[in-house]
């Protein structure tokens, strides 16, 4: 009877324990040299190299974008948010900055470099104010400024998203600075390129999330744009 409990509590704990650990891959993620990030194929290809299963590869490369790219809030204020224009003043990898459609689109590339299909780039709104939270939307509704970019993926049967955006910490600019050719702009963009930060302190909580389990912990929304009308 010892025997057969022993090995059904050995069944149970090993089969809950992936191949590699939340905390093997954050510090692959986090310690990843920078010689290998000079472009996203073998930035890519070193994140994703110890890993078998797509879950953990999207996982790892979720993990170094948010350690290692911060929100450039220059760039966003400047008002240049548009796909077309996402690389129109720097490469995102050389200075390790970006606004959301950055990030997101980073990670959809990153996705297809490591085999993984299933990553969509979405646009969106983030509510925030409970009285916008119900069923039927309109644009009447929606602050323009609450725009946002971040990813859906289908992956083994589930559906959920994906904000590498959410899950940085690292940030330059403010809010009071409009130019993002600014002086001041290109000397925080020559120290991201010249001074690398990792900023271990990431949101874990927006990578594998559902609206649902978002509005259940923090009173948000994720909400894509197909569904306002």
């Amino acid at each position: 009877m010892k025997k057969f409990l022993l090995t059904v509590l050995m069944f149970f704990v090993f089969s809950s324990v992936p191949a590699y650990g939340a905390s093997s891959i954050e510090n692959h993620a986090f310690n990843a040299p920078d010689h290998v990030a000079t472009n996203r194929y073998t930035l890519t290809k070193y994140l994703t190299r110890p890993y078998s299963s797509d879950y953990d590869k999207l996982k790892v490369i979720a993990y170094w974008i948010a350690s290692h790219i911060a929100y450039d809030g220059y760039k966003y204020n400047s008002g240049k948010t548009d796909m077309k224009e996402m690389n129109y003043q720097y490469d995102v990898l050389q200075y390790r900055t970006g606004i959301c459609t950055d990030f997101a689109q980073l990670f959809v590339d990153m996705a297809k470099i490591a085999g993984v299909s299933g990553v969509e780039y979405v646009r969106g709104y983030v509510l925030e104010n409970q009285n916008m939270i119900k069923r039927n939307y309109t644009r009447r509704d929606i602050n323009k400024d609450a725009g946002h970019a971040w990813n859906r993926v289908q992956l083994d049967r589930r559906t959920f998203f994906v904000d590498t955006t959410f899950m940085a910490r690292g940030h330059i600019g403010g809010d009071r600075i409009r130019a993002a050719s600014s002086l001041k702009h290109k000397i925080d963009l020559r120290k991201r390129q010249y001074n690398s930060t990792v900023n271990t302190q990431i949101n874990v909580n927006f990578f594998d999330f559902t609206p649902k389990q978002e509005l259940r912990k923090f009173g948000t929304i994720h909400l894509m744009e197909k569904y306002i009308h």
